[in-house]
């Protein structure tokens, strides 16, 4: 039974396939067109039960939340890193939103139009801005000590739906997230990425592409399931 915790809004549409989506403590149902009033409710049954069954396990994962104090109204924060680097944040008023790099990190003027979805990407773009340069030579160091293949672009963005991904023409975007997680793990991702210019799915050859410059690489795929995505 479905946890009665989550309140859930049913939406009629003109898709062919029902489906369930969850925005804050609500599942959002949206039916597919055609249904009979009995077929309705079994979608909305079985949609909910297993949406409700999903965000449960999420919520049981540990949030990567650096910016957490800023985002509640702070004015000052230090973050620390994996690697060990700190940076310390400032926060003041001012007419619109910029940052100045410093010795120990940023100082951030915050215009009072900003809403807190975008100051939390600004937030995870000044930690690219200062990492890129790193993550950039420890991905060519980490390839040409395994897969050696050709990439033309490194990026560290920020995302909610992925760690990492490698286009057809070898740009390899990481999620800067990954820059608060053990080291493992971000060569794990790295690694992950840089086999898809081998082979661009996962399938068996893939993984055994994988498998053989990472052994381990089902114990880092399994540790990094327990952390969840920032969601800005």
């Amino acid at each position: 039974m479905a946890d009665r915790s989550f309140r859930h809004r049913v939406e009629h549409t003109r898709n062919k396939h029902s489906r369930a989506i969850c925005k804050g403590d609500t599942i959002i149902i949206r039916l597919a067109r055609n249904l009979s009033r009995t077929e309705e409710q079994e979608h909305i049954q079985n949609l909910l039960r297993r949406m409700t069954h999903l965000v449960l396990q999420e919520r049981q994962k540990t949030m990567i939340n650096p910016f957490d104090h800023l985002l509640n109204g702070g004015q000052t924060q230090t973050v620390r890193l994996a690697s060990g680097r700190r940076m310390h944040l400032s926060m003041t008023p001012g007419l619109r939103t910029k940052a100045e790099r410093t010795a120990r990190g940023w100082n951030i003027a915050v215009s009072p139009q900003i809403r807190r979805k975008a100051l939390h990407r600004f937030l995870w773009s000044l930690v690219a801005k200062a990492e890129e340069e790193r993550i950039e030579k420890l991905v060519c160091s980490i390839n040409q000590a395994t897969l050696r293949v050709p990439v033309r672009e490194v990026r560290l963005r920020f995302a909610s739906t992925q760690w990492g991904s490698c286009s057809p023409k070898g740009v390899l975007t990481l999620n800067v997230a990954l820059l608060f997680l053990p080291s493992s793990l971000l060569r794990y991702v790295i690694i992950h990425e840089l086999a898809h210019r081998i082979h661009a799915n996962h399938s068996p050859a893939y993984w055994r592409e994988v498998e053989r410059v990472l052994p381990q690489y089902r114990r880092a795929y399994k540790a990094l399931q327990e952390y969840r995505l920032p969601q800005a």
